[in-house]
């Protein structure tokens, strides 16, 4: 029994850590695969270290972490001792039942709730940004508290309840009388509570994610907003430190539990064997930091060639006030200084002197949502064409003063005046994007041209398709010859039926996680966005890809200024300054999609960089763009009705 027993837990601990200890090794891998080892490298860790982004939001994790656990921790544990001290077991059993609440609340309702406490009193106070650090640090707080009472309680519980009586007698405060007597009791349960209230503060996302604003973003905020490409090895890096870091804190604290001569004396193996594993533990992560500090790469922040003029003299409100820009732009979405690229937005800011707080997002929706809310203020957004139109028509966003963008010359005509803005006043193209089709080679036969390929009855169980309504069901719009943006319910109806026959042949729906899946060859077809080929194609040389003949979708995403912008000026500023041609080479190399800038397109240093990337990247990029036979659509808004109905079709294609 014993050893189906050692079975079990060392099955169970394989599962838990296996993970963990996978994410470690490929932390060290010189290439960028999660499934091939290709050697060891500190490269991720020294990429790590020159992401300032990355390490600005490890810093307000940490910061918000060590300050929320003090908090937490005080009012805890003096929480804990009230409860302790009363007499009526009634009233004490329903404490402890309202403190049980809380964890096991569900973190979105937690999240929601604390948001839409906070905008209503930021309504009250007529604050500007309503979530920010100050919500968040009161949110980890309050969840943090409940944790530990949690771990104080049981030890107040088991301690002597006479020694605190004592001390008074005796002639102490009360609050003496707690510190000396009781504490001393406590002390492990608060020690455990203080580690507990860091861990939970530090990998907090949903609570996080509804209460913070655009001034102080944390880490677990920020990864998940890097959804739009592949998770980074560096990411690995971050999170090998911080967990290895962690788990040092817990085996010192072990440790230090051990000081019995007689638990030293029974546990004497399993003592050696902690310290070997702080050891060992310890090495890693100092490895790590080392390799990334030693061989740290600084970004290149240098322009030379600015037609804009960005000094003080020239802009001179930025002499009278000290700004700050909050920027809001979807994740991986601008060249951020990693392997030594420009850092655009520390660029814009030492140029400027402008304080930029950038903030990422995941989808057009949810960037409207929280806009919509109206429980942050930003300056600049980056939508789509569908929400600028949706946007525009609910009154959302400030006309763009065009005198003032003296680059939008370098914009490409035929990205101007579109549908979603034909008078030119509330946008500024930024980047172009088509969908095509992504396909193995070495498991798809010959040279497929349709969109019918997706329904290949050959290929079953190695089709992919979009995890979103509106291009999954464009998938199947297309391939009828039905026109996306139909108000003819009918239309949506055969698309829906269309899906539900691939059902048959289909792996999965899938977004960010397509990335894995094709560049590891676990699925052999998928629609998706042109420019990200070009990332799974670094990953599987095997993969190719088309644009449908049946035609397919185009999307523009465009600078906006949204009406709640508080600095109107600065945003005009940085609009202009993301048209430099330095600035739209380096995010066009750094995003891979088709770039609406001329300047950028025909720089010969861009034009190099992408052919390194793949032979054929002016098809894969401009393709659809360049050539008139290939017949490409917008999405238009549309109207609440049929909105409604195409999401509540999504929902039944994926149940059936």
């Amino acid at each position: 029994m014993k050893k189906i027993s050692k079975a079990v837990f060392a099955v169970i601990y394989l599962f838990l850590y296996a993970p963990l200890l996978v994410m470690i090794v490929f932390s060290f891998n010189s290439g960028r695969s999660t499934s091939v080892f290709e050697g060891i490298s500190g490269r991720w860790y020294t990429t790590l270290f020159s992401n300032s982004n990355l390490m600005i939001c490890f810093k307000n994790s940490l910061i918000l972490a060590v300050v929320s656990a003090l908090i937490a921790t005080a009012f805890g544990t003096l929480a804990a001792f009230g409860i302790y001290k009363l007499r009526n077991k009634y009233v004490s059993g329903a404490m402890s039942a309202v403190n049980s609440i809380p964890m096991m609340n569900p973190d979105i309702v937690t999240g929601v709730s604390m948001m839409l406490l906070f905008v209503f009193a930021g309504g009250i106070l007529h604050t500007v940004n309503k979530v920010g650090f100050i919500t968040l640090l009161i949110a980890h707080i309050t969840f943090n508290i409940p944790y530990v009472i949690l771990n104080v309680l049981p030890k107040l519980r088991s301690s002597d309840r006479s020694l605190y009586d004592a001390a008074r007698d005796l002639g102490c405060t009360g609050s003496k009388a707690f510190f000396k007597a009781i504490v001393p009791q406590i002390m492990p349960g608060i020690l455990s509570g203080l580690l507990m209230a860091f861990t939970l503060s530090c990998d907090d996302f949903v609570i996080s994610y509804y209460t913070s604003g655009p001034d102080f973003v944390t880490l677990p905020v920020y990864i998940y907003s890097l959804v739009k490409k592949t998770i980074k090895p560096d990411i690995y890096a971050l999170y090998s430190i911080v967990f290895v870091f962690i788990l040092l804190l817990l085996i010192v604290y072990n440790l230090l539990q051990t000081d019995s001569k007689d638990k030293k004396a029974k546990k004497s193996k399993s003592y050696t064997a902690t310290k070997i594993t702080a050891i060992v533990l310890s090495l890693v992560m100092v490895a790590g930091v080392s390799l990334g500090v030693i061989f740290r790469k600084e970004s290149d922040n240098t322009l030379s060639k600015l037609k804009g003029d960005y000094s003080v003299e020239a802009n001179p409100f930025l002499k009278y006030s000290n700004i700050t820009l909050n920027v809001y732009n979807w994740g991986e979405y601008i060249s951020d200084g990693a392997d030594g690229t420009l850092d655009v937005i520390a660029a814009f800011e030492d140029l400027t002197g402008i304080k930029v707080n950038y903030m990422t997002y995941e989808s057009n929706e949810v960037m409207y949502s929280k806009i919509k809310s109206d429980s942050v203020s930003y300056d600049v957004i980056i939508p789509s064409d569908y929400m600028i139109e949706r946007m525009k028509n609910e009154n959302m966003l400030r006309e763009i003063d065009m005198s003032k963008i003296t680059n939008y010359s370098n914009i490409e005509d035929r990205y101007k005046g579109l549908y979603y803005d034909p008078d030119e006043k509330y946008c500024v193209p930024y980047n172009v994007g088509m969908v095509g089709i992504i396909y193995n080679s070495s498991i798809v036969e010959g040279e497929p041209d349709s969109w019918e390929l997706m329904w290949d009855e050959r290929y079953k169980g190695e089709i992919l398709n979009f995890n979103n309504a509106r291009d999954g069901i464009a998938s199947a719009q297309f391939a009828l010859g039905l026109d996306i943006n139909s108000e003819n319910k009918a239309d949506w109806d055969k698309a829906a039926d269309k899906l539900i026959e691939q059902k048959s042949v289909l792996q999965g729906y899938v977004m960010d996680e397509i990335f894995n899946k094709m560049g590891s060859a676990n699925a052999a077809i998928a629609p998706y966005y042109a420019g990200d080929f070009l990332t799974m194609y670094e990953a599987n040389n095997d993969l190719k890809f088309y644009y449908p003949k049946e035609g397919t979708n185009i999307f523009v995403d465009a600078i906006c200024i949204p009406e709640c912008c508080q600095n109107y000026e600065a945003a005009l500023l940085f609009i202009n300054f993301m048209l430099e041609e330095e600035v739209a080479v380096a995010n066009a190399e750094y995003i891979c999609y088709a770039t609406p800038n001329s300047a950028a397109r025909n720089n010969a240093e861009y034009q190099e960089y992408m052919a390194e990337l793949h032979e054929d990247w002016e098809y894969i990029l401009y393709g659809a763009l360049d050539s008139d036979d290939i017949f490409t659509e917008y999405y238009h808004d549309l109207p609440i009705e049929i909105r409604s109905y195409y999401e509540t079709l999504w929902k039944k294609v994926k149940s059936f």
